[in-house]
């Protein structure tokens, strides 16, 4: 599997044939499509919330054939758009192939899209072959993450940890501690505009349990 942090918090997996790209929003669109031209027009769009900062570069980017997945109210945007949806809700899992599946988690946060109510905002556990990523996309810490490690079992996590708007280092390093069993954890959500500027050097020596694996935007690993 190849993960690429493209920007903010914007990933793309690659597993086999398939691309997945999640919460969609490029600072420099012409640079992340220059640099990774399979980003345009991915198998899978998972769009945790409305936020712009989170699909505001997928409408560009979506293609023919390109499926959205997401809470069914935010899926409506973007069928009425008329790309390819796959709407869920919390607790439901889409098969996508033999080895890749997603399941829908609840995070702690709000969702809105040009000031209309998109849904409750989301993140995800991604299973590709023996890994399984939880992606926080936007929130707070909260004591269910715990059941999530239980029920999904995830050894990568994709967290946010600016601060202000969601979690920050301090509270994100106590959920990887306490609530997750992560092999490899990855950062994302910060120094992308002022109020989320951290040191995010320090943030390795916060966490206790897994390696924290800091990806540079448009620097990709192999895992």
């Amino acid at each position: 599997m190849k993960i690429t942090y493209l920007c903010h918090a914007s990933f793309l997996l690659e597993y086999g044939n398939k691309t997945i790209l999640l919460d969609p929003f490029f600072t420099d669109e012409k640079a992340v499509l220059k640099k990774y031209p399979q980003v345009k027009n991915p198998d899978f769009i998972l769009a945790g919330h409305g936020h712009d900062d989170h699909i505001g570069s997928a409408f560009s980017v979506a293609g023919k054939n390109t499926t959205v997945i997401g809470i069914v109210e935010l899926c409506s945007l973007f069928s009425e758009k008329g790309i390819r949806t796959i709407g869920m809700n919390f607790g439901g899992t889409v098969c996508l192939s033999s080895d890749i599946a997603v399941s829908l988690v609840r995070a702690d946060h709000s969702s809105s899209y040009d000031g209309v109510y998109t849904g409750e905002p989301a993140g995800f556990v991604v299973e590709l072959g023996k890994d399984r990523i939880y992606f926080s996309s936007d929130t707070a810490v909260f004591s269910d993450m715990k059941l999530i490690n239980e029920f999904y079992r995830p050894n990568i996590g994709i967290l946010c940890v600016g601060g202000h708007f969601t979690a920050d280092m301090k509270a994100m390093a106590y959920a990887c501690n306490h609530f997750f069993d992560f092999e490899t954890v990855i950062p994302m959500h910060y120094n992308t505009f002022p109020p989320i500027t951290v040191n995010i050097d320090a943030f390795p020596k916060m966490v206790e349990k897994g390696k924290v694996l800091l990806l540079k935007p448009l620097e990709q690993a192999e895992l």
